[in-house]
């Protein structure tokens, strides 16, 4: 009680002598309206660099390829774009910043605000790429119809992976089956004993597949093969990938 009278004094004294000086109601109405825009601003540039993340693996394939065992893990992890992930990462922490802000923020551990915001974002990041949104701005990118963003999706379109192969089966052949992309090139892909299947041999055609091996000639040898089945979580919509030719 002491403690508090003698907090309570020495602020009284400092507005007296002048050291302290009391600050309008609109001021801190101000202020809490500026970091009210400054969360939402943050919130969005997060979400949309998370579902455009989600985009370019989806997109080039690398999705799926860490079931492929280590040399899947180890394309997945060249083929991550680190820019946009230490931009999601900066975007989190100015985030955090602006959320600590208010009262049900700060009186909060650190670790369970940074844990809830991080959850925040990636649940709503998969719901942005749900909505195909960046299936269609790259769609006008490569129209050149995106006057901004455009070169971006250009960008991360052209740094495909040069051993993972999306892409439609469209005939079954002796040793394999021959696949085709959205660019219509066909691709004879050619299956050994040591091809692996993570999720099942049953290719047939009209199922839409990511292939990972390697490129010889217009064939690939293909050191593994799973099917990109439409009805498991967060995984694209049919002609949403697309393989490009190694020459």
């Amino acid at each position: 009680m002491e403690e508090k009278k003698s907090i309570k004094n020495s602020v009284l004294e400092k507005i007296k002598s002048g050291q302290a000086a009391m600050k309008p109601k609109w001021h801190f109405v101000l202020k809490a309206v500026l970091v009210g825009i400054g969360i939402i601003i943050f919130i969005l540039l997060t979400l949309f660099v998370i579902s455009l993340i989600i985009f370019i693996l989806h997109d080039n394939g690398t999705w799926f390829v860490p079931a492929f065992g280590m040399r899947g893990i180890g394309r997945f992890i060249v083929s991550v774009p680190w820019l946009l992930v230490l931009a999601c990462v900066a975007f989190i922490g100015l985030l955090e910043i602006l959320v600590r802000k208010y009262s049900f923020a700060y009186r909060k551990p650190f670790l369970y605000s940074i844990i809830g915001i991080i959850l925040f974002v990636s649940v709503g990041g998969i719901g942005v790429f749900a909505t195909h949104m960046h299936d269609r701005f790259s769609r006008l990118a490569m129209e050149r119809r995106l006057p901004f963003a455009g070169p971006m999706y250009q960008r991360f379109r052209a740094q495909r992976p040069i051993d993972v192969y999306p892409g439609t089966v469209r005939e079954t052949t002796e040793n394999g089956f021959l696949i085709e992309n959205e660019s219509n090139e066909t691709f004879r892909v050619v299956v050994t004993h040591a091809t692996r299947f993570p999720f099942g041999s049953e290719i047939v055609v009209g199922d839409d597949i990511v292939v990972m091996g390697d490129l010889k000639d217009g064939v690939i040898y293909a050191f593994g093969i799973r099917k990109i089945d439409d009805k498991l979580p967060f995984l694209p919509s049919p002609g949403q990938v697309e393989m490009r030719r190694i020459n």
